[in-house]
């Protein structure tokens, strides 16, 4: 100690500090600027899908593989990062949206059976969840999504590899709901069963409430360039 007090007076001297601790650890500070954790998006039920999609193709145009950390949602824009959270278990999970659903009532995301396993609710089924959007379709949380090049929405109800599958749908949609519009478009090498004309958000929501009504699933999605020019 007397060695020690000895080199911290000789250190006061040369330096002109006014005082002398022993050195230590450096306290860790957090950078500055960091963004804020991102805020709850939604909370309600999750549920998974697995083998029976798995090697399907997902709403992107995607084939599902029940091994990665993706998953489904209604309303987000595809490859949007999510963070979810188990609120029974508090386990943590991000998945990449890259397909649509889930259609039943409460139900807000489907998760992949890796993203189940990860959140420990693959046995249960599903489990109360929190969303926090971390990436909005590749734009960092607490930013807006990027400007969509499309103008317009529209309503899609299904993608196929094969036409005469699309149009089997679409002549279903025409005995079901003989006043609207629909129509199969060719886009990213699949065939998409779309409604006919772009509109404004409210009367694409209408449109999916008549569907549902009909036990019909759909979501909406940007009207292609093509037509909102």
């Amino acid at each position: 100690m007397k060695a020690f007090a000895a080199g911290c007076s000789v250190l006061l001297m040369l330096l002109g500090f006014g005082a002398c601790a022993r050195i230590g650890r450096p306290r860790v500070q957090p950078p500055p600027g960091l963004a804020a954790p991102p805020q709850v998006f939604q909370t309600g039920i999750a549920s998974w899908y697995g083998e029976d999609f798995h090697g399907r193709t997902t709403a992107n145009g995607e084939t599902y593989d029940m091994h990665k950390l993706t998953a489904a949602h209604l309303e987000l824009p595809f490859h949007t990062l999510v963070e979810v959270e188990n609120l029974e278990n508090g386990e943590k999970v991000l998945v990449r949206i890259n397909d649509r659903g889930p259609f039943l009532k409460e139900r807000i995301i489907d998760l992949s059976l890796k993203a189940a396993r990860r959140l420990d609710m693959a046995e249960q089924g599903t489990a109360a969840v929190a969303l926090r959007v971390v990436r909005w379709g590749g734009a960092a949380a607490g930013t807006a999504p990027a400007a969509d090049p499309f103008r317009g929405c529209v309503v899609q109800t299904g993608a196929f590899t094969l036409r005469a599958n699309a149009e089997e749908q679409l002549q279903t949609l025409g005995e079901l709901l003989p006043g609207l519009a629909f129509r199969v478009v060719e886009e990213g090498g699949l065939f998409k069963v779309l409604s006919a004309e772009p509109s404004a958000d409210p009367a694409c929501r209408e449109v999916l409430r008549l569907l549902a009504a009909h036990g019909m699933a759909g979501f909406v999605r940007a009207a292609p360039l093509a037509e909102g020019k």
